[in-house]
């Protein structure tokens, strides 16, 4: 092929791949231009963009769960964790102690929950806002260690019958499949089912989800791969054909210089 053609093919191709990317940035901007909500609309579902381990960021997203705690009656929080992890929370809650918290936060090591800010982040939330309920909708993470750890609690206390041992197991082997080959779509696509298969259940309370959040609800502007996360797809199919509603914002204002992601708070 000469050079003149060969340049020419190159530079078509960067604009069809321009034009590409900027589709996309178009189409996430109308859809945070058409979320901006009025203040006489009850939006369902709040997407929020954070990234983890950042003070500024963990600091507003306690301001915002305290203000739809308090004033909202806000009570059902979901987060980026396996379906055990968020149970294990949920016993910490109650407790008299920090032994099940303890135990989850150790065995974070080496994760990026493995820090001052998490802890700092529950245990405000247990202090301030005790009625919080947490449900966990990535793959089973550490499942080999936490998920059996959940699993022996429910047998011990005659349970091993119920929904939350099936819901244990199923975490479990999601983790297991994922692990095998690192698939992250494999894992986005368990998230939203998890997710779905969580948010259902509730009938109709109000919930507020808050994560890395999710690869599920995630952009990330320095790997390609994650331009447009398959899940902002999916959750807004799903939500428009459920009628729910959503509001997207984003806190990277305050965190700039890293990752961009799609952190999601829903309410119903």
């Amino acid at each position: 092929m000469p050079d003149y053609k060969r340049k020419y093919a190159t530079k078509s191709l960067i604009s069809i791949l321009g034009m590409f990317v900027l589709c996309l940035v178009l189409m996430i901007t109308g859809n945070i231009i058409r979320n901006n909500p009025p203040k006489n609309r009850d939006y369902r579902i709040y997407l929020y963009g954070e990234v983890h381990a950042d003070a500024r960021i963990s600091k507003k997203e306690l301001e915002l769960w305290g203000d739809f705690y308090h004033n909202h009656g806000m009570r059902h929080l979901f987060i980026e964790s396996a379906y055990f992890d968020a149970e294990i929370l949920n016993l910490w809650m109650k407790a008299d102690d920090d032994y099940y918290f303890e135990y989850l936060f150790d065995g974070w090591v080496g994760s990026l929950s493995h820090n001052q800010e998490t802890w700092d982040f529950y245990t405000t939330i247990k202090k301030n806002y005790p009625e919080t309920i947490f449900h966990g909708t990535d793959v089973g993470h550490q499942h080999e260690t936490t998920g059996q750890f959940y699993l022996e609690y429910l047998e011990t206390n005659g349970l091993k019958n119920s929904e939350k041992y099936e819901l244990t197991l199923e975490s479990i082997r999601q983790g297991e499949r994922f692990y095998e080959k690192g698939d992250m779509k494999y894992r986005e696509e368990k998230m939203f089912e998890n997710f779905v298969g969580e948010y259902d259940k509730l009938n109709g309370e109000k919930i507020i989800m808050d994560e890395w959040l999710y690869k599920s609800y995630n952009i990330c502007l320095y790997r390609w791969k994650y331009i447009i996360s398959i899940k902002v797809l999916k959750i807004n199919y799903w939500a428009a054909k459920n009628e729910e509603l959503i509001f997207f914002k984003s806190f990277t204002a305050l965190f700039l210089s890293k990752i961009l992601k799609i952190h999601s708070m829903i309410f119903h």
